[in-house]
């Protein structure tokens, strides 16, 4: 049996060993793209989109279901049909509680650990750039020069597979 000092020493260990095994690639120039939605998380104000433009936030699960494992270095935006914004993320933490780093969010304790990015500023494309051939909520990965000079998302990711 572990004391109460033994067991949140081993919580700090956790956490720790989780920030060490989800290290962001500073050198890539891989850019995951999300769709983002006017809809809210129930029990919050603010719609996904807001999350992004207010707080120059976003969070998902920490891997898992196509979510990335580690961190990347730039995260994309979609909505409305077409590319919005490109982030570069400044810095991440990894909660279970996300209303720490969005106080409008519930405070509720999740299962899973979730990624908070801090988003540095936008990078608005110079031109449309639409969806393409992805589904509505899909989430896919392209190289940050074919997002700026594709003419869609999809064939932005193609290519940078094809690399």
């Amino acid at each position: 049996m572990s004391n109460h000092e033994q067991k949140h020493l081993l919580d700090e260990f956790t956490e720790y060993l989780g920030g060490v095994m989800t290290m962001q690639n500073k050198t890539s120039n891989w850019v995951y793209v999300v769709a983002l939605s006017h809809g809210h998380y129930e029990g919050c104000e603010l719609s996904w989109i807001d999350i992004v433009k207010k707080h120059n936030k976003y969070f998902c699960p920490v891997g898992g279901n196509g979510w990335p494992k580690e961190p990347p270095n730039y995260i994309a935006f979609r909505y409305d049909g077409r590319l919005q914004a490109i982030h570069h993320i400044e810095g991440y933490t990894v909660t279970r509680n996300v209303h720490e780093q969005i106080p409008e969010m519930p405070d509720e304790e999740w299962t899973e650990n979730h990624f908070v990015y801090f988003l540095g500023p936008a990078i608005i494309p110079g031109k449309t750039v639409k969806t393409g051939n992805i589904y509505r909520s899909g989430r896919v990965w392209a190289m940050l020069d074919t997002l700026l000079t594709s003419e869609t998302i999809s064939e932005a990711r193609d290519i940078s597979y094809q690399r």
